[in-house]
């Protein structure tokens, strides 16, 4: 009766070692556990011991006096409520540094790995969540690798039981941590096809999350990725991140954006609805780690172009733009959008307004306005596909298109529009050919070839093609920057209907409804704007610019103003914007009067 009180005690009280002592309990209780009659106090009693064996100093002397040989003994006995106590006094225990020592030393580790292969569901799961606790100590973990654990553990991750899959895949985690050697016997085990399969699978949150762990652990080790891929480890991660469970899809998103190096593992991922699934986890979580991981692991992504490419297409700029707020996760997506932008200038002059000296506008480009609150950023195709409307018209970049240019469009331009002669400056006169055009027409017509209608793209742009090839003849051989500068605003000026001193005389927009009429598209071509204001200019000096290696930058204002901004060096960089208007040509310092008259109203 004495006995059953104390036990009943400790389960009240919580008593510690230092009260058993106190009591001088310990000795008695060892005797009960090798007493065959009172086996019915057995499971309190070693659940007592368990707790004073977390004193390092009782744990020595029950060394001593033979009762971690007796608790040995219960681990490896027939009888599972025995085992189960025994290992959960072991595990208790263990959790002190200074004790796994003392384990290790008493080799604990073989007898905890001879019930691994047992068939007691119970015992299996005790027996890995000690092996998990114990391998804290790099004693005991080297002990247990040598002695087969992984292979052990290996077999466990499919059992039957959920409480079995989830304490081997923990002790697998635990195992695997910082270890080469125990990632390598993960990957060449035999059974390390179920744990990519398991991944799969609607089991335990837990275990779920546990795996992903060592899939994580194994990718941080460069040499282990390719193989790890190609047990298609991407499309086991990427079901994970569809997972209700916050703990598996922070685990699976660490463990992509550790893949996402591997080229093998970015093909893969391209294949599967990862990405996709990011954008969902960024769009619909609220859980702050989820987000984080969810937002790093995106800006790890958009590293590379095909993927930042397919994260815009499940519409990852506009959840990344709308991450707003001053916590890690919205620092993390402005990292992400800052680099997503860089694959799509299109959206990111849309969205920040300005492209700098190193973006480089290419074909395909297009000017879509100002960002407003609450817009997307709509593909080109899209905007093509809207019937016209009496909106802003959104302004094209590109050489090649879906048909060629219509001969009236071709009418109206040469007539409206004027070529001009770069080194002097002044266009040719309405319906006055240039030599060059007199000698085209002594060649015989040859009807061009049929192009396949493309309806993705604008129209054949040949006026800009023209300027292209124009710019790179008469303005890029000039001797300085400066002289670059001039003739090209000037030859811009031009091919926008010239000088405008008053813009209140000046209108292009029956011009610019006339082409929307006539291509039956909100998309203009940039080359097919003759009459053509601020924003428009703006943005064809860019363009041209941009095709004979001239740094300059475009910035968007307010009310259809836009300007470019180039950098001189005279002793020390000098910034100026660049007049297309009143004086093409003409540089005026940043900062100055004269510049903040140009960029208002």
């Amino acid at each position: 009766k004495a006995l059953a009180a104390l036990v009943k005690q400790w389960y009240q009280r919580r008593v510690r070692g230092s009260s058993m002592k106190e009591v001088s309990g310990l000795d008695t209780l060892l005797k009960i556990i090798t007493d065959e009659e009172l086996t019915d106090l057995h499971e309190g009693v070693i659940e007592v011991v368990g707790v004073c064996m977390l004193d390092s100093a009782q744990l020595d002397s029950m060394k001593d006096s033979g009762c971690l040989l007796t608790l040995a003994s219960y681990i490896t006995s027939a009888n599972p409520s025995g085992q189960l106590n025994a290992l959960r006094a072991v595990s208790t225990c263990s959790r002190k540094e200074e004790n796994a020592q003392i384990l290790h030393n008493n080799e604990v580790e073989t007898t905890v790995m001879s019930v691994l292969g047992g068939e007691h569901a119970g015992v299996l799961s005790q027996a890995c969540h000690t092996v998990s606790i114990m391998v804290a100590n790099p004693l005991c973990k080297e002990t247990f690798t040598k002695l087969g654990v992984v292979q052990a553990l290996m077999k466990l991750i499919g059992h039957e039981d959920t409480k079995v899959q989830e304490m081997s895949s923990l002790s697998l985690a635990n195992l695997s941590l910082n270890n080469k050697v125990v990632c390598l016997d993960v990957i060449h085990d035999e059974n390390v096809g179920k744990l990519v399969e398991v991944l799969q699978t609607d089991t335990s949150p837990r275990t779920l999350a546990y795996l992903s762990h060592v899939v994580f652990n194994i990718v941080k080790f460069e040499a282990l990725r390719a193989e790890l891929v190609a047990l298609d480890v991407v499309q086991s991660l990427s079901a994970c991140l569809t997972n209700p469970d916050t703990d598996v899809c922070i685990s699976a998103c660490k463990a992509l954006a550790a893949l996402v190096a591997d080229s093998s593992a970015r093909d893969e991922l391209l294949k599967t609805n990862a990405l996709g699934s990011l954008v969902s986890l960024l769009r619909s979580s609220t859980n702050k780690e989820v987000l984080r991981k969810a937002a790093w692991t995106v800006g790890i992504c958009v590293a590379n172009e095909d993927m930042a490419k397919e994260l815009n297409k499940n519409g990852a700029l506009r959840v990344l733009m709308d991450m707003s707020g001053e916590d890690s996760a919205s620092n993390l997506a402005v990292v992400a959008l800052e680099k997503l932008l860089q694959y799509d200038l299109a959206a990111k002059y849309w969205h920040l307004g300005t492209l700098s000296q190193t973006d480089i506008i290419k074909d395909g480009f297009y000017d879509t306005g100002a960002h407003k609150p609450g817009d997307d950023f709509k593909s080109c195709k899209y905007l093509m596909d809207k019937k016209v409307d009496n909106k802003r018209a959104v302004l094209y970049i590109g050489t090649q298109g879906s048909e060629p240019e219509p001969v009236d469009l071709k009418s109206e331009s040469s007539t409206t529009g004027s070529s001009t002669n770069i080194k002097t400056g002044r266009g040719t006169a309405k319906g006055k050919k240039s030599h060059k055009e007199e000698k085209k027409e002594e060649l015989p017509e040859v009807e061009p070839p049929k192009e396949i209608k493309d309806t993705s793209k604008p129209r054949t742009d040949a006026s800009f093609k023209e300027y292209i090839e124009e710019v790179n003849n008469t303005v890029k051989p000039l001797p300085t920057q400066i002289d670059q500068i001039k003739a090209l605003a000037t030859f811009v000026s031009n091919q926008m209907g010239g000088p405008v001193t008053d813009l209140s005389k000046f209108s292009c927009d029956l011009h610019i409804s006339q082409l929307k009429a006539d291509l039956k598209s909100n998309v203009i071509p940039i080359g097919f704007i003759k009459r053509g204001i601020y924003y428009h200019r703006a943005l064809l000096f860019k363009a041209l610019a941009d095709r004979i290696a001239l740094p300059s930058s475009l910035v968007r204002g307010d009310y259809n103003r836009a300007w470019n901004e180039i950098t001189l060096m005279d002793g020390k960089a000098k910034h100026y914007i660049v007049d297309l208007m009143g004086g093409p040509g003409t540089l005026m310092e940043v900062g100055g009067h004269a510049a903040g008259v140009y960029k208002k109203l």
